[in-house]
Parts: structure tokens; C-alpha cells; sequence
């Protein structure tokens, strides 16, 4: 091990060892420990209430809809409509293998529409995978960071990788904190995008 790889190990020590002791966040442990300092988050001003007026609305009486009287599809009109295959094994988007037994589903989409991620979800899912497929994990989740436009996590990342460099693997401890910044950015990613978004990227790593 290089005197650059222990001092670092050893800074990183200090900071886990700091944050324990304070209970500071991550990045003020770090900070303290390679002398940086970290400007104080600023309390937002509470908004003023503003008087409720009261509106009085007529009532009108709106004319009753007409009734639409919808054609019930049976399975083999799904089938037909979503090109439904045969039972049988299917391989995810994560190449992982699974078997599939029921006949009237669509490998394609749900049963009553085709749901398909966000062209930008899709670019970015497919670089994520070439990153994965590198076994380069830490680039891709910074790669999600940098999507989100977290500064935080981007930081974080930042900070990671610079470690892990420095170490020339990565430690337990490191992976632990790497894992929880991923985390925080896939529940970021769903709140934002949606489920169908965010099963696109989950099924990336």
C-alpha cells in the first residue's frame, strides 16, 4: 500500500469516526477532516397566509352524459391486440431468466395498454448498462446523480471515487456509503418519473 493509499485510509477513518461521534452528515465529516469548510443551510422564511375569500357559486345543472356502452374484449382479443406469447422461459431487461406461464399476457406491455419509459429514461438506461456491464458501478450511479441534478449526491460520488482510487479497491464501509447515495437518487428518480421510469433504471444495474 502507497503512503498516498494509507492516508487516506486513515482520513476515511477519521471521518466515520467523526460522524459517529457528532452525528454530522457525511459530507461535514468530510470536510472537517480534509479542512473544507461548509456554509451553513439558511432556514427559508415561513410563508405569509393569505386571507381565504369566499366564493359563492350557482349551481347549475349540467344535462346527463350519454351512456357509451363499451365492447368487453376476452383474453383472445388481448392476446391478438398485444401480441401475447406462448408460455415458456423470457430473459429481463437485466438478463436475468424467468419463466412465464401465463398465455394471455404481453411480454410487451401491461394487459390493457403498452406503457413504455421516457426516450430520455431509455438513453439513459442504456448507458448505465454499458457502464454495469464494465462492472464501473460508481460511474453509473454518478452518471443517475448528474441525470437528477443532485449536487449532493454528486459530491458524494465524487468523493467516493476519488477513495476508492485512492485505496485501489473498494472498501466495505465505502460501498455501504455508495449504496445508500443509490438509494436516495431511485427514490428521487420515482417521485419524479414514475414507476414505469424507474423499473427502466432499476432493471439497468
Amino acid at each position: 500500500m502507497t503512503a498516498a493509499q494509507k492516508t487516506a485510509k486513515d482520513k476515511f477513518k477519521k471521518a466515520i469516526a467523526y460522524r459517529q461521534k457528532t452525528g454530522v452528515s457525511l459530507k461535514e465529516a468530510f470536510a472537517h477532516i480534509y479542512g473544507k469548510k461548509v456554509g451553513a443551510v439558511k432556514k427559508k422564511a415561513a410563508p405569509k397566509k393569505k386571507a381565504v375569500k369566499k366564493v359563492v357559486r350557482k349551481v347549475v345543472k349540467k344535462a346527463a352524459p350519454k351512456r357509451v356502452v363499451k365492447k368487453k374484449l376476452t383474453r383472445l382479443d388481448y392476446d391478438k391486440r398485444y401480441q401475447a406469447l406462448k408460455p415458456g422461459k423470457r430473459t429481463s431487461a437485466s438478463g436475468n431468466t424467468y419463466y412465464q406461464n401465463r398465455a394471455n399476457r404481453s411480454d410487451r406491455g401491461r394487459l390493457l395498454g403498452i406503457v413504455k419509459a421516457k426516450p430520455t429514461i431509455i438513453a439513459l438506461s442504456k448507458k448505465i448498462k454499458n457502464l454495469t456491464a464494465r462492472n464501473d458501478n460508481n460511474e453509473s450511479i454518478l452518471l443517475l446523480a448528474k441525470f437528477l441534478k443532485s449536487k449532493n449526491a454528486i459530491e458524494l460520488m465524487n468523493n467516493v471515487i476519488k477513495m476508492a482510487d485512492n485505496f485501489g479497491y473498494m472498501p466495505n464501509n465505502l460501498a455501504n456509503i455508495r449504496d445508500e447515495i443509490y438509494k436516495t437518487l431511485m427514490i428521487l428518480l420515482k417521485s419524479k418519473y414514475g414507476e414505469v421510469d424507474y423499473k427502466t433504471i432499476q432493471n439497468s444495474f
